[in-house]
């Protein structure tokens, strides 16, 4: 069986028999809930902000693919690149976004 601490115990109580510490719990409390709420929402923002950079990486790559495979070889050998290096090129001009997640995480 789980015991109630005397704080919770003055946050069980009516409004009109609360003290100051009670209020002062329940203030902390709101902060909590809204510094939560905040950094779920900027997780999110995050998330969001990443998938935009990835689909625009991918998108900038197949239109580089596509306008160095309708130049000739001739004009692909004038900029230094053969057929076979288009893909690493398209790649080299619009890098995929790395994860960032791994400078935030911390060890257990």
């Amino acid at each position: 069986m789980t015991r109630i601490t005397p704080a919770e115990a003055v946050l069980l109580m009516p409004r009109s028999l609360r003290n100051a510490e009670a209020e002062r719990i329940e203030t902390i409390i709101a902060e909590a809930r809204q510094a939560r709420d905040a950094a779920i929402a900027a997780r999110i923002r995050g998330f969001f902000h990443t998938v935009r950079e990835v689909l625009t990486a991918i998108r900038t790559r197949r239109e580089t693919i596509a306008q160095l495979r309708g130049l000739s070889d001739r004009e692909l050998l004038d900029i230094g690149l053969t057929r076979s290096g288009i893909q690493s090129a398209a790649a080299a001009a619009a890098p995929l976004p790395a994860n960032d997640m791994a400078e935030t995480r911390q060890a257990a």
